[in-house]
């Protein structure tokens, strides 16, 4: 827990009030860690609702989803494979630029 480094301890007994042990020297510390999992959250999430549309149980049409778009372009694989495999990409062009944008900031923010 951060809270409980030596660095947070050292600045409470010099007598620092807890906004500014929270604002110099938690934060930076902390943040980059927040950012990189909120951003694994949100690719999981969309990886969520992806899944349950292509099961039919996500949105409902006539709002497009690229879960349904794959589910309902499965039937025409071989003759219309677009239908199906542009979507899919779409999915994981997201997943993995919110991946690296993440990892891109927490590398931006991180204190040297």
């Amino acid at each position: 827990m951060a809270k409980r480094q030596e660095y947070v301890l050292a600045a409470q007994a010099a007598g620092f009030r807890d906004l500014r042990i929270i604002r110099r020297h938690l934060l930076p510390n902390v943040i980059t860690q927040a950012i990189v999992f909120a951003m694994s959250d949100i690719v999981l999430d969309i990886l969520a609702i992806v899944t349950l549309g292509y099961l039919g149980l996500g949105i409902q049409p006539p709002t497009p989803d690229w879960g349904a778009m794959i589910a309902d372009g499965q039937q025409f694989l071989t003759t219309r494979w677009q239908l199906s495999t542009f979507p899919g990409i779409a999915v994981v062009i997201t997943g993995l630029g919110l991946s690296l944008l993440g990892d891109g900031l927490a590398d931006l923010l991180r204190p040297e």
